[in-house]
């Protein structure tokens, strides 16, 4: 009996050993790439390669074996005993990636994914990311819209298309650089100012008080300065100023000569001086303009319009002479000029017979009536501080106030070739955005019926007739970039 207890004992150790209650090995545990954290059965086993030992209880037993790193999906697979001489096991993370859509309105707009050009929408792209929460910035980008943007997560995986709406720009801002009087604390002086303005990018002139709205010059560049536009006497020849600044803060100005429905354009002065403010007399054979080309302060000069010639130069003052405008039949030169000390600008004349020098009144931009009887002017209110429309007879008296404007400016008035009307720029109205902006107005030559005739929005500004008196020529930074522009006024009843 007790000699075979021995023999039951030993059958059932084998049994146990084939059916397995508790048996052990020793695994080693890789990723791909290395150095992912490892999990068994949920619990952390360590940074790969891991080595442990298993035991399997039963024998029949699995362990589930997971991986994670950052920037990878995890990996996963089981573990049993069997086969029992397998020891080394590897887990193969794939990347956190995904293929999206992205699409905008309007199409046709690039792409830049984290600040990388991808495509143009609509776009189908793969993408990888690098952590389980980075995010990829998507810009949208197009001319004319403001740029859109969105971002793209890996999370959730399901979710791939992607929508932009890009909304239009309908401004920019924009520097007007100009020449003008300003007050100094040795009196007033010409000095080269930069305004911000605000230009619509929508060229279209709904006004109903004007026709064939048309651009005139080709410039698209928001850097180049153009002056104002002055038209000849005779025909469809215009001469304006443009501004150069040099980097050393240094600048100079050409007068341009260009033929209106021509996109070629020449220069009528040359050299890096300050020629400004020009004016043709009334033949239209010469041209006279401000330049401080022999002195530090401007004086007046003339040269030939079409025909080469020399300089001629008219004023021999030590003040600051600007903005002639020629009287009929070219016996007198009007002009501004700002004498040593004076406080504001002043109102000369110049005898083309004797070269008499007569101040007249304070003011600026003069402008010569048809009939060579009256000079329209603008003066500062010294009240409020805003330019005012003015008249006086040739010799400097009879002087009448057109304007009574308390909260609005004026500037850059101009005579109809008739006399009968008065074209000027004004800030009197508003925008889309309530923001007060330049517009050109008319009047009739007593002061009645003011009538704005544009409104796009943008800056309008130094308007001036055809020698027909049909057509208004004015400077516009509509579009973005300042240009001479043209309309056919709808002239208001008399």
């Amino acid at each position: 009996m007790h000699s075979k207890i021995p023999y039951q004992i030993a059958i059932v150790s084998t049994l146990l050993s084939i059916t397995g209650c508790t048996t052990t090995k020793t695994v080693t545990i890789k990723t791909v790439p290395e150095s992912a954290t490892v999990f068994i059965n949920n619990s952390e086993a360590g940074v790969s390669p891991v080595t442990c030992k298993l035991e399997f209880k039963p024998r029949s037993q699995e362990f589930d074996v997971s991986a994670r790193q950052s920037g990878y999906q995890e990996g996963a697979i089981k573990i049993g005993y069997e086969p029992a001489k397998q020891n080394e096991y590897t887990i193969a993370l794939g990347r956190l990636q995904k293929t999206i859509r992205i699409e905008s309105e309007p199409t046709g707009a690039n792409v830049f994914l984290n600040g990388q050009p991808a495509g143009i929408t609509p776009l189908t792209k793969g993408v990888v990311f690098n952590e389980d929460n980075q995010r990829i910035e998507v810009t949208v980008r197009k001319d004319g819209f403001e740029d859109g943007a969105t971002n793209v997560a890996y999370a959730p995986a399901s979710q791939t298309g992607y929508w932009v709406k890009l909304k239009k720009i309908e401004t920019i801002e924009m520097e007007r650089i100009t020449v003008e009087p300003q007050r100094t604390d040795t009196g007033v002086k010409l000095t080269l100012t930069r305004k911000p303005t605000l230009a619509y990018l929508e060229v279209i002139e709904r006004s109903p008080n004007v026709a064939s709205v048309t651009k005139v010059t080709g410039n698209e560049d928001r850097a180049v300065n153009i002056g104002a536009p002055v038209l000849s006497p005779k025909e469809n020849n215009l001469v304006f100023t443009e501004i150069v600044q040099e980097e050393n803060n240094s600048w100079y100005s050409t007068i341009q000569k260009q033929r209106v429905g021509e996109s070629a354009k020449t220069r009528l002065t040359s050299g890096k001086w300050q020629d400004m403010f020009p004016a043709f007399t009334p033949d239209g054979t010469n041209v006279v303009f401000s330049s401080n080309r022999t002195s530090k302060n401007p004086t007046l000069w003339q040269i030939k319009s079409e025909e080469a010639g020399g300089n001629l130069k008219l004023t021999y003052t030590q003040a600051e002479d600007y903005s002639p405008s020629v009287a009929p039949a070219n016996k007198m030169i009007v002009f501004a000029s700002n004498p040593p000390g004076a406080e504001e600008p002043q109102i000369w004349s110049l005898s083309r017979d004797s070269s008499l020098l007569t101040q007249l009144r304070e003011g600026q931009s003069p402008q010569v009536s048809p009939d060579g009887k009256r000079i329209l002017f603008v003066r500062r209110d010294k009240l409020v501080n805003v330019r005012q429309l003015w008249v006086m007879s040739i010799e400097g008296g009879g002087e009448t106030q057109l304007t009574q404007n308390t909260d609005y400016d004026i500037m850059d008035p101009h005579w109809s070739p008739d006399g009968k009307w008065i074209v000027y720029a004004s800030n009197e109205g508003f925008d889309s955005k309530k923001l007060r902006n330049y517009d050109i107005w008319i009047m009739t030559a007593t002061g009645s019926n003011r009538t704005q005739l544009t409104t796009n929005g943008s800056d309008d500004i130094s308007p001036c007739w055809d020698y027909e008196g049909k057509t208004v020529y004015f400077l516009s930074n509509r579009g973005g970039a300042w240009n001479i522009w043209r309309f056919r006024p709808i002239l208001p009843s008399e």
